[in-house]
């Protein structure tokens, strides 16, 4: 089957095209860097350890972070853990440590 030299180059340039509107992808929280995705990650991945240590009885479902004002910010923050049972959770803070989130659970 022989493709003719115009319809190879509209199928190039229609590719090129869908490349070329394709959406960025978003950055990757499971790497450390100072972004809220990260923190948050970082936040969350700590806190089923140390809220498993704290109440073994319980098993712990972190559902979100809630920032303190100013909220997030590249250097850190702090705020409060929201877990599906309100009698777990608590409040937190981090700091960017230059290459990883320092989190520190203020509970237990």
């Amino acid at each position: 089957m022989k493709v003719s030299r115009a319809v190879l180059a509209v199928a190039a340039i229609g590719a090129g095209a869908v490349i070329a509107t394709a959406p960025t992808a978003p950055a990757n929280p499971y790497l450390p860097e100072p972004t809220e995705d990260s923190a948050e990650f970082a936040i969350a991945d700590g806190y089923i350890v140390k809220q498993t240590g704290c109440t073994p009885e319980l098993s712990p479902a972190f559902e979100s972070v809630v920032w303190d004002p100013p909220g997030f910010t590249p250097e850190g923050g702090t705020g409060m853990i929201i877990d599906a049972n309100p009698a777990l959770g608590g409040a937190f803070a981090v700091r960017w440590a230059g290459d990883h989130w320092d989190v520190e659970y203020q509970f237990c």
